[in-house]
């Protein structure tokens, strides 16, 4: 399960993902969303004084969390799926969406 959160750029270390894409003042990139900070790319944000940065990491969920979890988004699909049939079409994108949310409800 990935969480996303906001660190103070003294805390950031190397190998953490970036969340969004970081910009500068005029609205360029300067380290795009996703990618994995390096050491240097740590110490050339500090050089300009960028106090934060949003990173997404991954983590562990619990089991019992997450069978919780996945109950409660198949009951919400098995209601909006009620009258859809039983088709290939209708199974895969009730798997697509299940498969999607389960990945994004972190």
């Amino acid at each position: 399960m990935k969480t996303v959160e906001t660190v103070a750029i003294g805390d950031v270390r190397p190998g953490m993902r970036l969340a969004e894409a970081l910009l500068d003042e005029s609205g360029r990139v300067l380290v795009p969303g996703g990618c994995e900070l390096t050491d240097s790319m740590v110490h050339g944000l500090m050089r300009r004084d960028i106090a934060e940065l949003t990173i997404e990491r991954e983590i562990e969920e619990d089991p019992a969390t997450r069978a919780a979890r996945e109950a409660r988004v198949i009951a919400q699909l098995d209601r909006l799926f009620r009258k859809a049939g039983d088709g290939l079409e209708t199974r895969q994108l009730y798997r697509a969406i299940l498969d999607f949310r389960m990945a994004d409800q972190a």
